[in-house]
């Protein structure tokens, strides 16, 4: 029985913490193309100033 109940505490405790990295992967690459997406975005400004 407690050997279960550990089994069962490791696969909740893993999906957790998978699924913590994953949405803070998710954030993280959402971010970095936001940046590459505004940069182009002032470069068109720039390029349209000119």
């Amino acid at each position: 029985m407690d050997d279960t109940i550990v089994m069962i505490l490791l696969v909740v405790g893993g999906l957790v913490l998978w699924m913590v990295l994953f949405q803070w992967y998710r954030r993280w690459k959402a971010g970095k193309l936001a940046d590459q997406l505004l940069q182009e975005v002032i470069k068109g400004k720039d390029a349209f100033r000119r």
